[in-house]
């Protein structure tokens, strides 16, 4: 094999590996501490905690607001304190509470198919 043809399959190995990597991570399942709601006064429906410095914040709140269920943004730059005393510790993290003020599910990042499986356990999507 000459060189050419040799730096030209390294070069084609390391992008195949790139792209592997990236959709990996992409994929990657992202896990946050659980979150403490009593006392913070949230109602059913979803609350998406967001930053104005987070990409990803936006689709999380489009896929929360497509469920029709009662939404509350609450944006760190806005509103640092509640972050803290609910434990949140990354955005976009999404709860979704029912009627009776319970903690259904938590979605951190962007998981549409389990923001609307949690949105129908609710009574809605």
């Amino acid at each position: 094999m000459s060189d050419v043809a040799l730096r030209l399959s390294l070069v084609a190995a390391v992008a195949v590996a790139a792209v592997v990597a990236a959709l990996v991570a992409r994929r990657a399942v992202v896990i946050h501490p659980p979150v403490v709601i009593e006392g913070l006064g949230f109602g059913a429906g979803l609350v998406v905690f967001t930053s104005t410095e987070c990409g990803r914040c936006t689709e999380a709140l489009a896929a929360a607001k497509a469920t029709g269920l009662p939404l509350r943004e609450v944006t760190y730059e806005l509103e640092p304190g509640l972050l803290e005393r609910a434990g949140v510790t990354g955005v976009p993290l999404t709860l979704v509470i029912d009627a009776q003020g319970q903690l259904v599910s938590q979605i951190a990042g962007v998981k549409h198919r389990a923001l609307r499986k949690a949105a129908r356990a609710v009574g809605r999507a």
